[in-house]
């Protein structure tokens, strides 16, 4: 026998108004102040909705008299409480023992506003519809749009300050859709890079929507879709050759952005990318070698520097003879995730201190990687990194493990990227007469 107390459907509906919250809101029609049946999305039922209460037989209810009494008087309290826009309806039945017997059937919910009431939840909804409302009226097409589920605290949780902010941003984008200014030369007050970098999500999302743009063409750029200029990325290096340095009036530790390192069209025999920054501050000198240091997943930013030889120049006419390229990264997933990456730009990079061996001496110094990455597998890894990064995931040696190169036993590191860098003894030799 089912008997739906007004506790548990109280409970039940303040759970389903705050899952299907934003999907409601999205349904609103302005004109009628409702929203619309949506036959198509079964996440979101047709209004009114109906919640059936109980669900008894004769011989039911005659063994469990009291209870359902109870149950009965409970509802009619209940009733009493509801809000505008829900009817408990009650149904009389006629049983050959019982005989007339009248009881509440279902509950009928008119509106998502109405359901907000009764919920204790009708200052949020008021609040996100009335804001959803605002918006519509200045961009008709966010009404077709899934942004104010996906960014439902803007609607509900925001100040009114930041509210306004966002309108205007969006105004200013909507008259100026290719202004070419940075960031910081947006000219509107209360609106700094300060403001819209933890906000660049919302805006880029809110800016797509305006336009009738589907969300899911988050893979462009933020700057492209503001039409923004975007800042140069800058790469990071350490001139680690004594005769280089020599060339560029003693300059070592540079940071510059990408274009202005491509147009240095230095001649070097080696580079080392290496993932950490103290790591590449610490290196020594090295024949005819540059490292590049921190780059993380920006390491494709290599790309296009054009003297480091990256695959699409590959068949450039007269190039000359390319750099040795040697990767060292930490030994964790992420450090697997961008030597594959580099990998794809300049395919005879090498890889150093990225082995199991490397890494099962030095387990004393292992650490736990709090998010390790999730992909399967790289396509530009080799056979024994994959088999590595395999072991990783797989917590071969343990739980979400990693070695940081920087724990690292620096003697035998130097030694390993001598070995990389210039090879052989007689190598070595030749190089220096070169030089």
């Amino acid at each position: 026998m089912k008997l739906e107390s007004p506790t548990f459907v109280l409970a039940d509906m303040a759970r389903r108004l705050n899952i299907q919250f934003g999907h409601w809101l999205s349904q609103i029609d302005d004109a009628r102040e409702e929203p619309s049946a949506d036959e198509s999305k079964p996440e979101v039922s047709a209004w009114p909705l109906r919640v059936t209460l109980a669900s008894f037989t004769e011989r039911e209810v005659s063994t469990r008299m009291d209870a359902v009494t109870q149950w009965a008087g409970e509802w009619h309290r209940a009733e009493l409480g509801l809000p505008a826009g829900m009817t408990l309806v009650w149904e009389t039945r006629q049983w050959p023992r019982l005989g007339e017997q009248r009881f509440p059937s279902r509950l009928v919910i008119d509106s998502p506003g109405a359901l907000a009431a009764w919920v204790n939840e009708s200052s949020r909804w008021n609040l996100a519809r009335s804001r959803r409302n605002a918006l519509v009226r200045v961009f008709p097409h966010v009404a077709r749009s899934s942004v104010c589920r996906r960014h439902l605290a803007v609607l509900t949780d925001w100040t009114e300050q930041d509210v306004e902010r966002l309108h205007a941003l969006l105004a200013w984008f909507d008259a100026n859709p290719r202004s070419g200014h940075y960031l910081r030369q947006i000219p509107m007050p209360g609106i700094d890079t300060k403001w819209i970098e933890p906000r660049k999500a919302v805006v880029r999302d809110f800016l797509l929507a305006t336009r009738g743009q589907p969300l899911a063409a988050t893979s462009k750029d933020f700057h492209e879709i503001c039409g923004l200029r975007k800042p140069s990325a800058k790469l990071r290096f350490r001139i680690l050759c004594p005769n280089l340095r020599a060339s560029l009036a003693g300059l070592c530790d540079i940071e510059a952005p990408v274009e202005d390192v491509a147009r240095m069209d230095l001649r070097v025999r080696s580079v080392l990318i290496v993932e950490n920054l103290e790591t590449g501050l610490a290196l020594p000198d090295f024949e005819g070698t540059v490292v590049f240091m921190k780059l993380g997943h920006a390491v494709s930013e290599l790309a296009r520097v054009h003297w480091l030889g990256p695959d699409h120049q590959a068949d450039a006419v007269e190039q000359p003879p390319l750099p040795h390229l040697v990767y060292w990264g930490d030994l964790d997933t992420h450090g697997f995730a961008i030597l594959s990456r580099a990998r794809g730009i300049f395919s005879r990079l090498q890889s150093v201190l990225m082995d199991d061996a490397t890494f099962l001496e030095g387990q004393s110094l292992w650490v736990k990687e709090n998010t390790p990455n999730r992909a399967e597998d790289f396509r530009h890894l080799t056979p024994a990194e994959r088999t590595m990064y395999a072991g990783l995931r797989a917590n071969k040696w343990g739980v979400n493990l990693r070695l940081e190169q920087e724990r690292l036993s620096w003697p035998s590191c130097l030694k390993a990227l001598q070995n990389a860098l210039i090879g052989d003894p007689q190598e070595r030799s030749r190089m220096r007469e070169s030089n």
